[in-house]
């Protein structure tokens, strides 16, 4: 006996997240920044010579002045 309403199988190679199905792409504009700052140390990272001496990555993170001392 064959079922004759085969339930469809979900796609295997893409997994999408309740609620966005036809709706609006997710946004998460938090994650993205965090995504952009990682970039960026990556990029900094292969064009140095060596490791990134503290001054450097504080500059391609953008934040200024030493760290915070107690």
């Amino acid at each position: 006996m064959t079922n004759p309403d085969p339930v469809p199988v979900p796609d295997q190679g893409r997994r999408v997240l309740p609620g966005t199905r036809g709706g609006a792409p997710l946004a998460d504009t938090v994650l993205a920044e965090e995504i952009e700052l990682y970039t960026d140390v990556v990029v900094a990272a292969s064009e140095s010579d060596g490791p990134l001496v503290d001054g450097e990555l504080d500059r391609v993170l953008g934040v200024e002045g030493g760290p915070a001392r107690d």
